[in-house]
């Protein structure tokens, strides 16, 4: 009789958990449609690249709603945020240490979301130093699909980044960069 009561709780309890579990759904990031445009300036002109190779997967709760993330991750690889300036690509690389740093990562904390906008907090690894640092974005869902957007602003320092130099330093880049992105994401 106990052994039957045992079994008939166990039961329960993972049908309980199978619930929860199924009650989340994964969106990965489609990058063919996803954009992340790093923005700057230098002594001569303003400058721009962009990220050619990112992974993100976020976990949702089924109906879609940002406030109930359960987890998510995001990775740029380095070597794939490009100018159409090669010596411009060098130098950047070199003041993120990508040989040491091949990644920039990101983990989402917390978000809240008013509507079709919100703040996100995370915490964002850039060569090699973590900082938590708190956004604003754009949301949209549709059909099984996720779009957020938004322009970050950062400081180079605040990562230990020194700001690229060109030229035996004549050409020096601003320490404030932007990062404009638009995150596509499906199931």
């Amino acid at each position: 009789m106990i052994r039957s009561l045992k079994i008939r709780v166990l039961v329960v309890l993972l049908v309980v958990a199978n619930l929860a579990v199924t009650a989340q759904v994964q969106y990965k990031l489609d990058s063919k449609t996803s954009s992340i445009q790093v923005q700057g300036t230098s002594t001569i002109h303003d400058w721009e690249m962009n990220a050619e190779t990112a992974s993100s997967t976020i976990t949702l709760q089924e109906d879609g709603s940002l406030e109930k993330l359960s987890s998510g991750n995001f990775t740029v690889d380095v070597a794939s945020i490009k100018s159409d300036k090669s010596i411009m690509n060098k130098k950047a690389w070199e003041a993120l240490k990508e040989k040491k740093f091949p990644q920039i990562k990101a983990k989402l904390l917390h978000v809240s979301q008013n509507g079709n906008s919100g703040h996100v907090q995370m915490e964002l690894t850039i060569a090699g130093k973590t900082q938590k640092i708190t956004d604003g974005f754009k949301f949209t869902s549709t059909n099984g699909t996720i779009k957020i957007e938004g322009i970050l602003d950062l400081k180079m320092t605040d990562f230990g980044v020194e700001p690229p130099t060109a030229m035996m330093g004549t050409i020096k880049t601003g320490d404030e960069i932007k990062v404009a992105y638009t995150l596509v994401y499906t199931k």
